[in-house]
């Protein structure tokens, strides 16, 4: 065979070789690249928690707000049957307490409908109801709550088994969530209004703070300085009011038409919040600005509620999926549950001080609170991730294997190799 063409030809395979080899190499260092920078996939247990529930006594009352208390009694709202509830976990007790202004709401009637005769009835009465929402309980161990139809904030105390209901300045307000601050003022949002309030002790009435007129107020939190922190549904805006200055500041939730929820206020004075149209939750840092979101597994989730338990993991219920789980700050990895009852509703959650996690089942078949035990929860998956060893780390200078250069200096002496020979041949 001719030298030039035996040179040619080892000159295409080489070249062959290298393509082949560095495209080869390419994938694989894309694959290792993405191996470092995924993000962590959402996963679920191999196992499942004890979870325990408890049917209410009276049919249809539709659970709603939850909270426990210093003996780590159970307290929640019945809001259609316009009750404050008290469980007692150590023998299993309900014990139901009527609200006053919804004690005649429903008068009873002894008219049946008959298909015969096809009479309405004899009187048409003007009935209000109160509809109890949200609950929480202050530092003497009194219940506070609000009334979304009522119109009113309300307060029940144990200890004299009395209710207090304050009238809402603004009519048909609708009082959402409520919180408490150091000094025991209850501060609610009002959904209709767009307006916070306050039930001032020291004035002995309740104040008002007008936001935006369009605003669609859901959740509130009270932080270390008594800042309140409020979900704007509406505006798509998390939103901090100091009540020193009566100053208003909104932050701007990245995700469009998110539906912000509940929030709460962790220990590094964090502010976390719930999205229930993008299915995720969020961390706001308040001294940056700065926003973090993450999106919970399940296509159609609904973060209803959230809580932190003693280890720091956020826990929360899915009211769509029908799942209580939790999400790992560290891994950022979620670990999800199945609640027994199908299709419950889970509205609110608590934590009691043993550091189980009580929520309601809203859903009017279901009826029942139920309590997740802490110890049961089995150890999250570890989250896979790629390892660097001493063997596979690359530093910028020896970014490709060793072979590579190995056919790349080849390839250069056969080149200079066959130009040499092409030069004697000429001469």
């Amino acid at each position: 065979m001719n030298p030039f063409k035996k040179i040619f030809l080892l000159f295409t395979f080489l070249l062959l070789y290298l393509f082949v080899n560095i495209s080869i190499g390419d994938e694989q260092g894309q694959h290792t690249m993405h191996g470092d920078t995924a993000s962590v996939a959402p996963q679920t247990s191999g196992g499942a928690p004890v979870i325990n529930e408890y049917t209410v006594p009276t049919p249809y009352s539709h659970p709603f707000g939850i909270a426990v208390d210093s003996k780590d009694n159970i307290w929640f709202t019945a809001q259609v049957t316009n009750k404050i509830v008290k469980f007692d976990p150590a023998n299993q007790t309900f014990k139901e307490y009527q609200i006053p202004s919804t004690a005649s709401a429903v008068p009873k009637s002894e008219w049946k409908y008959s298909p015969t005769e096809r009479t309405t009835p004899k009187d048409v009465r003007d009935v209000t109801v109160g509809s109890p929402g949200a609950i929480t309980i202050d530092k003497t161990g009194k219940i506070w709550f609000v009334e979304q139809v009522g119109n009113k904030i309300g307060s029940f105390d144990p200890a004299t088994e009395k209710f207090v209901e304050y009238d809402i300045p603004t009519p048909q307000s609708n009082p959402d969530d409520l919180a408490i601050d150091s000094e025991g003022n209850v501060w609610f949002v009002e959904w209709n209004s767009g307006k916070i309030g306050k039930l001032d002790f020291k004035l002995n009435k309740i104040l008002e703070y007008d936001l935006k007129s369009n605003s669609r107020l859901a959740g509130i939190a009270v932080d270390a300085e008594d800042n309140i922190w409020i979900t704007d549904i509406a505006m798509n805006e998390v939103g901090r009011f100091t009540p020193k200055t009566k100053n208003y500041r909104a932050f701007p939730i990245v995700t469009p038409i998110s539906r912000p929820g509940k929030i709460l206020v962790d220990s590094s004075n964090n502010i976390w919040f719930t999205q229930l149209h993008s299915h995720k939750v969020a961390m706001l840092i308040p001294s940056t600005g700065m926003m973090s979101e993450a999106i919970i597994p399940g296509y159609n989730s609904v973060p209803q509620s959230i809580v932190f338990d003693k280890k720091g993991r956020l826990w929360y219920i899915d009211n769509m999926m029908n799942k209580i789980g939790y999400f790992e700050q560290q891994s950022s990895s979620f670990n999800e549950f199945d609640i027994p009852t199908i299709n419950s509703q889970p509205m609110n959650m608590a934590i009691d001080s043993k550091g189980n996690i009580w929520f309601t089942e809203h859903e009017r078949g279901a009826n029942k609170i139920a309590q997740l035990v802490i110890s049961t929860v089995p150890d999250a998956p570890v989250a896979s991730t790629h390892v660097h060893s001493e063997e596979n780390i690359q530093t910028p200078d020896s970014g490709m294997p060793l072979w590579i250069y190995v056919s790349g200096i080849l390839l250069v002496i056969v080149v200079i190799s066959a130009l040499v020979f092409m030069k004697k041949k000429a001469v």
